[in-house]
């Protein structure tokens, strides 16, 4: 088969960042400007609305086609100009293949970090020109000659770095290629979404924002209006109420809240902020603009959006959803109907706070299907001691014992059976905090995230007595580190701890996994440390600064990886049982795998089941998962 790298520009009334990929190709006002294309090592050419259609259109199935975040180009292809069918085994993704080398998933930037020639770079005149003509202007429509050239070359010049990019990359795997194609079937499919409660849920949002902001005004005698503006606000608190604020953040306000001499109006100010300023109710706007005609949401998952291989969410960001604060929140929907936010104020006290808690419930099963959800129990709890061959805590999980009383026990030197609430607590926070080679510091970090606060001293014996207890993980953590560092010293040579392999190759460090799957760290050098310790370097996306930069790694930190991608893994198979099975899969947030069912068809135990199913490579990791089935998805 012929390979044929495409990019598409098009012009569209609707905001392609807000409403995502398929809302906006099934937009009435978008449409195609122009597309570029290159068969194979030929130049690009570069096509217009009305110009014959080339071969590989007209005859997909006798090509390859390649594309960066191929999900956009596959839409537009088949709502906006509504070609022949071209199936998703067709198409590949290369801005997914960075993603598996831990690349960026910019396009430019990707080519930059590869170092690739000027030439080959990405044109910076591109976001000006899609700012002018992509969108419009102060509600027109610009029509440039000389800019629609620019354009064009812009458009060609995209083929040529994405093609260009894709020399350097590594194709899928076979399972991968799989991975990636349910992933693909499972964006295009969708998940159905109650869309009149949406709607009925933003009504209510807009009664008590109207009303606070009302309350607002009376406070502060029309000084405020709303706590919208940040700075109005402190300003406010500070000069007429003598209450100076240094930040405006949620997790300040709260811990300014606890300050009994804050004053009275200043509170409820604040407490007003807090109240409409989640951003979780927020969701309902964004959720809203996603959904198409078949009240779906479509795209929601990113393959691969973590470097160790994890789904990440998009728009509506379902891996990001809030706990609901109470549990009868399918009744609390039930009153959307109304749009009356006093009715639910009567009920729930804080009306948003309801509203966050009935989030996940807008994701629900059309009619004559039901959800069926299924969560992997504790994975990585379960993981980490496997890789590690701590088999005296995997004996125990195998019998049926919790993991937190496991830790516990081992921390206290008593059995299970005996272990408190309190020791289980600690047992939970140091099952969370030190597996991956934390410390007292992380111990605590854990605890207050519970509302728990732990002495120094104690969580620094508790660390030790973690320790002492689990020396084949603190083992594996230095195996791992050692390694790695061998394998950067020593290029081309592989060095094996346990079932994991490093190797370093062709500019990268791979970490073989159990499955056979690869993490990659680009550009990987050793360097001197804290402690004048020696210690892997690479370059990669910074999370936090989200800036392309060397970073630094070490034991704890590659086994945490390591744990995360076989987590992955294990699920990323399950998906494939499970869609095989005829379940269909909507959605993976996070260790939970949630498909749509007809009401006649299969059972929480088969999926259970499917769930569980170990791969050959993971003989012997004690896996178990709990799942339920209901109408709309919930915690």
């Amino acid at each position: 088969m012929q390979k044929v790298s495409i990019d598409f520009e098009t012009y569209s009334e609707t905001d392609l960042k807000k409403v995502g990929t398929w809302a906006y190709s099934q937009h009435s006002s978008t449409e195609v400007i122009c597309m570029a294309y290159a068969i194979g090592d030929e130049d690009p050419i570069l096509w217009l609305p009305g110009d014959d259609l080339p071969e590989f259109v007209t005859n997909p199935s006798e090509f390859t086609i390649y594309a960066w975040n191929s999900f956009f180009e596959w839409c537009i292809w088949h709502h906006v100009q509504e070609w022949s069918n071209a199936p998703i085994f067709l198409w590949t993704d290369t801005a997914a293949l960075a993603a598996v080398l831990a690349m960026p998933r910019a396009l430019g930037a990707c080519a930059k970090a590869l170092g690739l020639p000027q030439d080959q770079q990405k044109d910076k005149r591109g976001k000006y020109l899609i700012q002018r003509l992509s969108k419009p202007n102060r509600g027109k429509r610009i029509q440039d000659a000389d800019l629609l050239e620019e354009f064009y070359e812009y458009c060609r010049q995209d083929v040529v770095v994405e093609r260009a990019v894709l020399a350097r990359l590594r194709p899928l795997s076979t399972q991968e290629r799989k991975v990636w194609e349910l992933d693909q079937t499972i964006n295009i499919r969708g998940v159905f979404i109650d869309n009149q409660s949406v709607e009925n849920a933003l009504l209510i949002i807009d009664q008590v924002t109207e009303k606070l902001n009302q309350e607002v005004a009376q406070l502060t005698a029309s000084h405020l209006t709303n706590v919208s503006q940040r700075q109005r606000v402190m300003n406010y608190i500070s000069d007429e109420l003598g209450y100076s604020l240094i930040k405006f953040d949620k997790a300040y306000l709260e811990t300014v809240l606890e300050d009994e001499t804050l004053p009275p109006i200043a509170r409820r100010l604040i407490e007003i902020r807090q109240q409409l300023g989640k951003t979780s109710t927020a969701k309902y706007a964004a959720l809203k603009k996603i959904v198409t005609e078949d009240n779906r949401a479509h795209g929601l998952l990113m393959y691969h959006g973590a470097t160790t291989g994890r789904w990440s969410g998009k728009h509506f960001q379902p891996q990001n959803l809030p706990r609901p604060s109470f549990k009868d929140t399918d009744n609390c929907i039930r009153l959307f109907k109304h749009a009356d936010s006093e009715l639910l104020e009567l009920i729930y006290d804080d009306p948003m706070e309801a509203l966050s808690s009935s989030l996940r419930g807008m994701i629900c099963a059309p009619e004559g299907k039901r959800l069926i959800v299924v969560d992997y129990s504790q994975i990585e709890a379960r993981v980490l001691p496997w890789l590690a061959g701590q088999e005296d805590a995997l004996t125990k999980i195998r019998q049926g014992v919790e993991i937190y009383k496991i830790t516990a026990s081992q921390i206290y030197g008593v059995p299970p059976e005996k272990v408190n609430e309190e020791q289980r607590f600690i047992g939970k926070v140091a099952t969370l905090a030190l597996g991956y080679q934390g410390g007292a510091k992380a111990f605590q970090g854990m605890a207050e995230v519970y509302g728990v606060e732990i002495d120094t001293d104690l969580a620094d014996e508790i660390k030790v007595d973690w320790r002492v207890a689990n020396r084949k993980i603190v083992k594996f953590w230095w195996g791992v580190e050692k390694a790695a560092l061998n394998a950067v010293t020593h290029p081309g040579k592989t060095f094996e701890i346990r079932a994991i392999k490093f190797r370093f190759t062709d500019n990268y460090l791979f970490c073989r996994l159990p499955s056979g799957r690869l993490l990659a760290y680009y550009q990987p050098k050793t360097s001197i440390g804290k402690f004048d310790k020696e210690q892997v370097t690479f370059m990669g996306t910074n999370s936090l600064t989200r800036k392309w930069e060397r970073q630094n790694t070490y034991g704890g930190k590659l086994v945490e990886n390591i744990t995360q991608a076989v987590a992955r893994d294990l699920m990323a198979e399950a998906m494939l049982r499970v869609e095989n099975a005829g379940y269909e899969v909507v959605l993976s947030v996070h260790d939970e795998l949630i498909a749509e069912a007809n009401d006649d068809f299969g059972s929480v135990e088969e999926f259970e089941q499917l769930m569980c199913e170990l791969p050959v490579w993971a003989k012997g990791l004690p896996v178990t998962s709990e799942g339920f089935e209901c109408l709309r998805y919930r915690k």
